[in-house]
Parts: structure tokens; C-alpha cells; sequence
């Protein structure tokens, strides 16, 4: 497999002729695959702490590797519980608590399991699961020592949150630890909840399929989210990214959108009024986006079979377009620095976008 290579903007414009309308090729971006880190399994998601990337690898389970060294440190194709080794399924969601040393980890629709790792470990310790079976994404905060809050998307029941503490029993000499709820809640909604983000500091937000985009505020982190509004969006809202001004959002074969915070609130109880040009704004109207990170005004769209977009989104209410690059089939991407990690069926790749 090539390690680096060059893809160039008349390359792509030509391979992708036709995909949508094409934009001025003296503007476009180009892009240098400087590694392929060949991950066992499909790397379908990454959570980066530091250097350090923390993979969901499928049926491969959990890989950690060195970004800096491209080398991969440890992997775990399952756990022990109750004395058994358990294989991980598929797993497609990976987080990190860096500060209670946690991974959190879930296959598609499924609980969250919490493991223990600190950073040189040789091995990964099961502590217990968490939310419920149709978890389909969550996002978490460390709070106090031994504590961590999170905010779940439950397909079935809408918003879960919860604050966990560090519980360790000790019941007949044998320490038992695991991570127990105190206070939280659920919050209903008529969608079906898909992708979440938030802040931690302000807002949350929410992907609930056919009903669009829901907005929360929060108080503080901790404090029960109140609902600011719903947007519709064409096609179905699957997965959600918060920015500075507003939320984009990837809405599949319809696309991808930015909100402004505005556009959630009625004229009744409207904070600020929008800025003049800034409003809802449907972008990449004819790809399928799965997933969109966004660093530095630059917006990373995965399309699966067909790589991945950039968009300058400077001014998120004017995306441009600066280029698709078949990179290889892409379920996320994530900014490491002013790099970009894509998550793929070829591995874990690391490219800097030349601008």
C-alpha cells in the first residue's frame, strides 16, 4: 500500500464528474496522504486524546495507536465478564475520559460499556455497561474526581443523561468497581434520536431523523437541558457537529446543513436577531454525508464509497466547496491539530489539506 501520495485537484474533479455541480478548479484544495495505518478491521470511528488515537475497529474491537510514531500500542478484540472472555461484535463508537482514564465503547445500537485504561496498561479492564440497548450515540464530560456526566441519544426514548460516580464495593475481600447514575433524566421526542453533541458549557444538540435538528440549553454541565427549537431539514438528520455560530448537520442523501442558533428560536422568544446573509444553508445537496467535522473553518464531510469533502466554512452560512477526494470508502473523520484523520476501510489514514 502507498504510503504517501499526492492527489491532485484535476484528478478529482475528473474521477468525480458529475457528482455534483462542479466548482471554479482554481479555487479548489488539494490534499497529501502523508500515512495509512492499516487497522485490523474497518476503523469506523476515533476519538483522539492528545497523540493518541483510540479506534473502533468492528469486529476487531478497540486499537490504540501512537499517532506521532504511527505505531499501534495495544488492541483488544474483547473483555473478561464474570471470568469469560467476551469478543466485541462490531463496535462502531468509541469515547475518551482521559481524566478518569475511561474508555467508553458501544456497537451499533447497543448499551455503553465502560473499560479502564491508563495510558501504558497492557491490559484493558471491563468495569460495567451503561444507557440503554438503543444508545445509537453519546458524548461525555469528566466532572468532579471519579465522575463523569453523559448525554445520550436513545433511539427509542430521545435525550439521556446522567451523572456517574465511581462506586467501589468491597464484598468479601473482592473489590468490585463500576460506575453508578445519580440524578439525570430523559427527555422524550417524537423523532428518532440519531447523533448528538454539545459543549459542555451551553448548548446541546441533537439529530432525530425525520424531524430534523433539536436544540438544548444548558445552565451549566450538569444542569437539565432545556429545549430551544426544532429544524426541519430535508431528508433524514443523522448525526450532528456543534459549531461557534450554529450546528451542522449530515442529512445523508440530502445532504448537509448548517443552522444558525438563531433559526431554533420563534420570533417570541428570539435572543439575538440573525445577522443579515445568516440562515439555515443546505450544502452538498447531491452527496450522501454520513458524518462532518469541522477545525479552523474548514468543514471534513464523509461520504462513504466516495471519500471525503472539504468546504470552507469560514462564513458557515456560505460553505464553498474545495474538492471530493477519493480516499477510500469513510465512515468519520476527526481534526487532529491542523491534520485530518479519516477513519476507513483502508485504515486509519492522516492527511494535510493544502489550501
Amino acid at each position: 500500500m502507498i504510503d504517501i501520495k499526492k492527489i491532485g485537484f484535476t484528478f478529482m474533479v475528473l474521477t468525480m464528474a458529475g457528482a455534483c455541480i462542479e466548482p471554479n478548479t482554481d479555487d479548489l484544495w488539494s490534499i497529501t496522504i502523508e500515512s495509512i495505518m492499516q487497522t485490523d478491521g474497518y476503523a469506523r470511528d476515533v476519538t483522539i486524546d492528545e497523540n493518541t488515537a483510540y479506534v473502533a475497529a468492528g469486529q476487531f474491537g478497540i486499537q490504540i495507536w501512537d499517532l506521532t510514531s504511527q505505531n499501534k500500542t495495544d488492541g483488544f478484540r474483547g473483555y473478561v465478564e464474570g471470568g469469560t472472555f467476551l469478543e466485541f461484535e462490531d463496535l462502531a463508537i468509541i469515547r475518551r475520559d482521559s481524566v478518569n482514564h475511561l474508555i467508553f465503547a458501544s456497537e451499533s445500537n447497543k448499551d455503553v460499556k465502560i473499560f479502564h485504561y491508563a495510558v501504558g496498561d497492557t491490559d484493558i479492564s471491563y468495569r460495567n455497561t451503561i444507557m440503554s440497548a438503543k444508545t445509537k450515540d453519546f458524548i461525555s464530560f469528566p466532572g468532579n474526581a471519579d465522575q463523569f456526566i453523559m448525554f445520550a441519544a436513545d433511539n427509542d426514548d430521545g435525550m439521556k443523561w446522567h451523572t456517574y460516580n465511581l462506586d467501589t464495593t468491597d464484598i468479601f475481600g473482592i473489590d468490585f468497581i463500576t460506575w453508578t447514575p445519580s440524578g439525570g433524566n430523559e427527555i422524550y421526542t417524537p423523532g428518532k434520536s440519531l447523533g448528538i453533541d454539545s459543549d459542555g458549557v451551553s448548548y446541546i444538540v441533537m439529530a432525530v431523523d425525520q424531524l430534523g435538528v433539536e436544540l438544548y440549553a444548558i445552565d451549566s454541565l450538569g444542569a437539565d437541558p432545556i429545549l430551544v427549537g426544532r429544524v426541519d431539514t430535508e431528508g433524514n438528520a443523522e448525526e450532528v457537529t456543534l459549531g461557534a455560530l450554529g450546528v451542522f448537520a449530515s442529512c445523508d442523501d440530502a445532504g448537509a446543513y448548517f443552522i444558525p442558533f438563531q433559526d431554533f428560536q420563534s420570533e417570541s422568544n428570539r435572543l439575538d436577531p440573525a445577522p443579515i446573509g445568516e440562515s439555515m444553508r443546505n450544502f452538498a445537496e447531491d452527496l450522501t454525508v454520513d458524518h462532518i467535522a469541522v477545525n479552523n473553518g474548514i468543514a471534513a464531510l464523509s461520504l462513504g464509497a466516495k471519500g471525503v469533502a472539504l468546504y470552507d466554512v469560514t462564513n458557515p452560512s456560505q460553505p464553498i466547496e474545495k474538492g471530493i477526494f477519493p480516499v477510500g470508502y469513510t465512515y468519520k473523520t476527526q481534526f487532529w491539530g491542523n491534520k485530518l484523520v479519516v477513519c476507513s476501510r483502508e485504515g486509519l489514514q492522516i492527511i494535510t489539506i493544502d489550501q
